[in-house]
């Protein structure tokens, strides 16, 4: 286990997002770059290509993939990550929620748009994390993650923002805020970005604001998964407009999160 410090406990509180630097090792990193391989050749059924219908190359994504690869599940339930979450959320205990592969192709300058992450999702609390785990070398001419430090303690719910052409009117129905237009005026913002090796991995709050650009380096694939996880005052909120999960959670609205389909992982069994 990666040693996490009260610095990096204190600049996840402030900023919403932290990096952590070889918090995977090259084990870690060669399962999941199969992992990934195997994914993208024999795609799950909540795969997409987030640039189709934009620009040219390939944006993949991926959802769920823990429930049908046990290398995906090792990562999601053994790695890391889950004490990683604990100790930045602050929380006793977590449970898993969802995974999420996103790999962009050299050439393919689709962006990943300016969002938070929260909206989207069937859960309220404070205590919701994502761990995004770098498998290439990645900056930000191949996709780096940016964020806006401190967003996530704005306050403000935003209306989700489509990541594919043709679904700009999916969201139109919500009542909540339109996002800022970031890239209008990103001097009036503190925007944080990593230069990261694989194994590196990010760590940020399920309210802050963050987006990346599209890969235009040939020859740099830029590969990263996401582990999401909640903690202790996490609870399930099947709100309208939050996308569904594969399997309904057998839970009520207002319950913790754990559940077969949201497994505590910290602590250990």
């Amino acid at each position: 286990m990666i040693s996490v410090t009260d610095t990096d406990v204190a600049a996840y509180d402030r900023d919403g997002v932290v990096c952590l630097r070889g918090a995977f090792d090259a084990v870690w990193v060669g399962i999941l770059a199969e992992a990934v391989e195997r994914d993208l050749v024999k795609p799950g059924p909540h795969a997409t290509n987030f640039a189709e219908g934009s620009t040219t190359g390939k944006f993949f994504g991926d959802m769920f993939m823990w429930q049908q690869d046990n290398d995906f599940r090792l990562a999601a339930l053994t790695s890391p990550a889950a004490e990683i979450a604990s100790r930045l959320m602050g929380s006793p205990t977590v449970d898993f929620f969802y995974d999420q592969l996103f790999v962009k192709e050299p050439g393919t300058a689709h962006p990943t748009p300016w969002h938070q992450d929260q909206p989207y999702w069937p859960v309220i609390g404070w205590q919701i994390a994502s761990v995004w785990i770098a498998l290439d070398e990645i900056d930000l001419s191949n996709g780096a993650v940016e964020f806006i430090a401190g967003s996530h303690r704005w306050g403000v719910n935003y209306r989700p923002t489509p990541f594919r052409k043709g679904h700009e009117t999916k969201f139109t129905s919500s009542d909540l805020a339109p996002l800022p237009d970031i890239d209008a005026d990103r001097g009036k913002y503190d925007i944080k970005s990593w230069t990261m090796e694989p194994g590196d991995c990010l760590v940020f709050h399920a309210m802050i604001v963050h987006g990346a650009p599209g890969n235009d380096t040939p020859g740099a694939r830029r590969r990263g998964l996401s582990l999401r996880y909640t903690g202790a005052d996490a609870r399930y909120d099947p709100r309208p407009g939050t996308f569904q999960f594969p399997h309904k959670p057998e839970l009520q609205a207002g319950a913790p999160m754990t559940c077969d389909l949201f497994p505590r992982v910290w602590p250990r069994r």
